[in-house]
């Protein structure tokens, strides 16, 4: 769960995870930790800076632990639609709207707002992005 844009280097260093097991020729796009470590080295230039940094990257959901030490990478369109969707629902909830994210276990993050006016101007909108809106 992103709550915060990515600093440079925590990006960078998912996007380099994501195609190098992208690349290993399996469409799982999971990784050993030892080896995600391996990799982080090249950008950090030791093994302690590695860990700390793959630490880093599933604190903010960069990877989701799927076994001990194995790590699924999420997909960059999947993160950037869980960051559209929050940042939507909080610019709604700036404007005095009432609404929240909703996420529900294997789908997508969905805009829940409670206003009917708004949701009717919403709905044209929100639907054609790609993105998922709930109204009372």
């Amino acid at each position: 769960m992103m709550r915060r844009w990515p600093k440079r280097r925590e990006f960078l260093a998912y996007y380099l995870l994501l195609k190098y097991a992208g690349e290993s020729g399996s469409k799982d796009t999971c990784i050993n930790a030892g080896e995600a470590v391996d990799v982080l080295t090249v950008l950090t230039g030791s093994k302690r800076l590695a860990r700390s940094l793959l630490r880093q990257l599933v604190r903010k959901g960069f990877l989701q632990r799927a076994r001990p030490m194995v790590y699924c990478i999420r997909s960059l369109e999947e993160l950037l639609d869980e960051a559209l969707t929050r940042y939507i629902a909080g610019r709604l909830r700036r404007r005095g709207v009432e609404a929240e994210v909703k996420t529900a276990s294997g789908s997508k993050p969905a805009i829940l707002v409670m206003d009917r006016e708004y949701c009717r101007k919403l709905a044209q909108i929100i639907p054609r992005s790609g993105l998922e809106l709930e109204c009372p």
